[in-house]
């Protein structure tokens, strides 16, 4: 493969738009005193009627544990979420989001649509839409332990 082919691969050309999509997210989040792991956190305990274990919020967003106990510190710290024993099973934590954190999910939900609308120019709603979907079977295929 030729040094230029190898730049237009579609390896290397996800791996480059993902640094690129992360660093324009993570400019977003700034203001709101929140990294995009932190933001995840906050969206997935949303879509999960804002509580999971940890455990299962870790799979869900396929992150490795140390960085998960350090986002939830910082989370926690913030007063954004909360961590408890599970009633069931004390062994295990159960992450709650609180009212602080719904509304600064709402805030980042905000500025990452604007990142990404910035990210998407040029693009027609219908391209932007089976984007998405192309993207959504390339994370299926990617052997991601949330597909568990």
């Amino acid at each position: 493969m030729t040094a230029e082919a190898r730049f237009t691969s579609p390896g290397y050309l996800l791996a480059h738009i993902g640094r690129m999509a992360h660093r324009r997210i993570a400019d977003s989040l700034e203001p709101l005193d929140l990294q995009p792991r932190e933001a995840a956190v906050l969206l997935v305990l949303r879509d999960h009627d804002g509580e999971l274990s940890q455990q299962r919020l870790g799979q869900v967003l396929d992150m490795d544990p140390n960085y998960l106990v350090k986002a939830l510190a910082r989370l926690e710290d913030a007063g954004l979420v909360a961590r408890r024993p599970d009633p069931d099973d004390r062994r295990r934590q159960v992450v709650t989001l609180s009212a602080a954190g719904r509304r600064r999910r709402a805030a980042a939900d905000e500025s990452v649509t604007r990142a990404e609308s910035e990210i998407l120019a040029g693009l027609s709603p219908e391209d932007a839409a089976r984007l998405r979907e192309l993207l959504l079977v390339l994370d299926r295929n990617s052997g991601s332990a949330a597909h568990d």
